[in-house]
């Protein structure tokens, strides 16, 4: 499941697959929901899903979902939801960033091209997150950028995620900057990645919302109310 894209353009998707004898997957059905608030559906759209593929909510071999980086409700909701599927089943939840999930893909669309691959992700306020994929020399890194002073790295790039054509027409004198269909990771990716960190493929990471910018939130500046006293 994804339910990390921010913003009015939001698209949350869940799905439920399974593994052929050969190994390959199969999406046996898929759920999107649009707009605001899109990961918040996730508990109803489960409901039909399993209806439809004749689960039980006992059924579920392993959860994957998109850690982020995106929306701070949605990250929280998808991610609430991914653990308490988990934990009904009794299986694991696996989580993965969403330039982890579109790692394969992406790659192969910029070994052509010579170029390196960035998944850039629509943020609040006129900013964009910035995912490089890991490789063998460098570990992957996301960073948050004001869109209007964004320096990419030497290129060429190939940009991918929904803030890709944001990130390319920022700066038009770029022109080693290209851009690719890839939007967002399909069903597909996100079970194949699950999967191949489960088996220890990848690197551990724990299925927690990965949050790039600090918190907002601020303590009260008297401070918190005292913890309640037992009374007798």
């Amino acid at each position: 499941m994804d339910g990390s894209a921010t913003g009015t353009q939001a698209r949350a998707v869940i799905a439920c697959l399974a593994s052929g004898a050969d190994g390959a997957l199969s999406v046996l059905a898929t759920r999107t929901a649009t707009g605001r608030g899109a990961a918040e559906q996730f508990p109803l759209l489960a409901t039909e899903l399993f209806a439809q593929c004749g689960w039980t909510h006992a059924m579920p071999e392993l959860v994957g979902v998109v850690v982020g980086p995106g929306s701070f409700t949605g990250l929280r909701a998808s991610l609430a939801f991914a653990h308490g599927l988990a934990a009904g089943s009794g299986c694991a939840v696996v989580g993965m960033t969403g330039g982890e999930a579109m790692a394969a893909a992406l790659r192969d669309a910029a070994r052509p091209l010579a170029a390196r691959p960035l998944c850039c992700t629509v943020a609040r306020r006129g900013r964009v997150f910035v995912e490089t994929l890991a490789d063998e020399q460098d570990a992957g890194s996301v960073s948050a950028h004001m869109l209007d002073t964004l320096e990419l790295p030497p290129g060429p790039v190939l940009l991918a995620g929904n803030a890709a054509e944001e990130v390319a027409q920022a700066m038009p004198e770029r022109a080693d900057v290209r851009i690719c269909a890839l939007t967002q990771p399909d069903p597909v990716d996100i079970a194949t990645a699950a999967l191949r960190r489960f088996r220890g493929h990848l690197p551990p990471r724990a299925a927690q919302p990965l949050y790039v910018d600090a918190p907002e939130a601020k303590l009260p500046a008297a401070g918190l109310r005292p913890a309640p006293i037992d009374t007798p």
